[in-house]
């Protein structure tokens, strides 16, 4: 029988990339619903964000391929879908 390395799941790569978000800042792209491509740099660090900036809970469940992060350009909460990101690098 042959040996066949398993990639990453898909679940392993959001895990991954929400880690790097934990971790610090993260410059990336995706395609919005719109197609538009937003730019973003984005965290889930509260020493970045700040405490108040921090999710207050309570608020709607998400699927698990929707990324949710703290926008440090627009300084609020945004969402995508994680099949739409292009590329991205932890700042």
């Amino acid at each position: 029988m042959e040996t066949v390395k398993v990639e990453n799941s898909q679940t392993d790569k959001i895990n991954e990339f929400k880690k790097l978000l934990h971790s610090g800042i993260v410059e990336f792209k995706y395609t919005k619903k719109n197609g538009e491509v937003r730019d973003a740099r984005g965290t889930l660090s509260i020493d970045v964000m700040g405490k108040e900036n921090e999710p207050k809970g309570g608020g709607k469940e998400y699927p698990e391929n929707v990324v949710r992060y703290y926008d440090l350009n627009s300084e609020g909460w945004r969402s995508f879908v994680f099949e739409n990101l292009i590329e991205y690098k932890k700042t």
